[in-house]
């Protein structure tokens, strides 16, 4: 059950819309907030930024209604940080530039990456462009990797009182219906509104373009099980999501 958010927040845009993103879930499902300034103290001018990041902070926080939260600001390595902070909470969300998808390299290798490797707790991560919850596309291979993401997307959906559209991936016609029906059958306990689509194939492009397609405002997938070595090579398809989406990902492990 989510009781705990943990938020990165900053002085970015795309920092200060995962704190907004962050605020608003966190009412919708009466959790608490924990705001992080993670500040590097190697570059200049940290300490201003964080004084400044922390009064606006304090300032946002104040137009919340009914909204438990807290501030901190913690100095020291950004990502080794936010994943020991993490361990206290129960979802992360992290903002993400759009510039990541047009900076060559960066796109295989991010600091996003090192997150998402890292961390073990579920984590959204908001694009600059994001809405709130209304439609989660859930996206299911057979594993049970994925069966943690179905429990996780169906809690929100509860919650929030979003539907889900849970899409099927497999090599094949018959292992796509075998999984639909997991999905159904473990959907109908928690009763909200379902459709259910099957696809071949474990791609960035069928994911991508069934969230663009239903209209879906976070897509919610399992991260990946492969090493540093392989993405860097291969590019796996659950960081290559988390990039190119313009909507909020959900990643659990």
């Amino acid at each position: 059950m989510i009781q705990n958010i943990l938020v990165a927040i900053g002085d970015t845009p795309h920092e200060q819309n995962a704190f907004e993103y962050a605020g608003h879930l966190a009412v919708l499902l009466d959790a608490h907030l924990s705001c992080i300034h993670f500040t590097d103290e190697r570059r200049r001018g940290q300490e201003d930024i964080a004084a400044r990041v922390f009064d606006n902070t304090e300032l946002a926080l104040a137009e919340f209604e009914f909204l438990s939260a807290e501030v901190d600001t913690i100095t020291g390595d950004p990502v080794r940080n936010l994943c020991e902070k993490a361990h206290a909470a129960d979802l992360v969300v992290v903002g993400i530039p759009e510039s990541v998808k047009t900076s060559g390299l960066r796109l295989i290798h991010d600091r996003i990456d090192d997150i998402l490797s890292r961390i073990t707790k579920p984590v959204i991560v908001v694009h600059e462009q994001c809405s709130m919850l209304q439609k989660i596309l859930t996206v299911h291979h057979g594993d049970a990797a994925s069966d943690s993401v179905l429990e996780l997307a169906a809690e929100l959906a509860k919650r929030t009182k979003a539907s889900i559209l849970g899409l099927a991936l497999a090599n094949t016609d018959i292992q796509a219906a075998e999984i639909s029906g997991r999905m159904r059958e473990y959907l109908q306990h928690y009763r909200v509104e379902t459709v259910l689509r099957a696809r071949l194939g474990f791609t960035v492009n069928n994911i991508l373009q069934a969230a663009e397609k239903e209209s879906c405002d976070l897509i919610a997938l399992s991260a990946s099980h492969h090493g540093r070595l392989y993405e860097l090579i291969f590019q796996d398809t659950t960081e290559m999501i988390v990039k190119l989406a313009d909507r909020a990902v959900l990643v659990t492990r």
